[in-house]
């Protein structure tokens, strides 16, 4: 016997703001998500690292503070968006749209559906630093772009996607985002 499950599942599409190439995740999770716990999502299927603090707004722009201990369905519904920044020093403005309630959810959620190019690495300077960054390695080899190479950890290509990784990242996010049970 097979039994619906009442929970709405939603698809978001989460745009990166103010970079180029355009970086977006698109993924299904339930809709009565709490936005704490949507944070952990956005930063896996992004690629950020957890390092920074975070806070929502309305994503019509009148910049009105979100709780996130608010559930993602008593501030949103299927059409609407909402404002996420991620590291207030850099200002990673991401727009959460949701797209549309799925007909017939089936399987575990929340999944990542698809998405485009790299997520900028942590601490590169927002949107600013990132484009600067992104001049330099195309640029000529040189002692500053080494130097970029190296605090990078290595070469980066800004319009990699790995569907898979992004998977198990969020995977891995999901599970420290639920609350542990006090000893």
């Amino acid at each position: 016997m097979t039994i619906e499950n009442p929970v709405s599942v939603w698809r978001l599409k989460v745009e990166l703001l103010g970079v180029a190439p355009a970086v977006w995740r698109r993924f299904d999770t339930y809709a009565d998500v709490k936005l704490s716990q949507l944070h952990y999502y956005i930063q896996g299927v992004m690629g950020w690292e957890l390092m920074h603090l975070f806070s929502y707004q309305d994503g019509r722009g009148y910049g009105c503070q979100i709780s996130s201990e608010s559930l993602l369905c008593d501030v949103c519904r299927v059409g609407d968006a909402l404002t996420y920044t991620y590291d207030f020093g850099d200002n990673w403005q991401h727009l959460v749209t949701v797209e549309k309630a799925m007909a017939k959810p089936t399987g575990a959620y929340p999944r990542v559906v698809a998405g485009k190019y790299a997520c900028p690495p942590e601490d590169c300077g927002g949107p600013w630093g990132y484009g600067d960054m992104l001049k330099v390695l195309a640029g000529r080899r040189n002692a500053h772009r080494r130097e970029l190479v190296e605090w990078l950890g290595g070469p980066f290509d800004p319009k990699a996607f790995d569907i898979d990784e992004a998977g198990e990242r969020l995977t891995e996010y999901v599970e420290v985002s639920v609350p542990q049970p006090v000893a």
